[in-house]
């Protein structure tokens, strides 16, 4: 090998390399954490909504429940009358 292919090879990193590369590293740490918390937030938003909304579905289904069973008892009552 030549004198220049054996320098680059021997070549150590600097302390500036390093700072540089742990900088990125770390800025990439926090900014995939922050995205994530964001979707966790919103996901959780939306967990609550959802869960609101089948409450809402729910108190409707009943009462829709309720009307269908009175229905049915008037009907009964009806065909016992005959």
């Amino acid at each position: 090998m030549t004198e220049r292919a054996t320098s680059k090879l021997s070549r150590s990193i600097t302390l500036g390399e390093l700072l540089a590369t742990g900088i990125v590293v770390v800025s990439v740490c926090l900014g995939f954490w922050k995205n994530t918390d964001v979707r966790l937030t919103t996901l959780e938003l939306r967990m609550q909504q959802a869960e609101q909304n089948n409450n809402v579905i729910n108190v409707k289904l009943d009462k829709l429940q309720e009307g269908i069973n009175e229905v049915k008892l008037s009907l009964k009552d009806k065909v016992d009358r005959k």
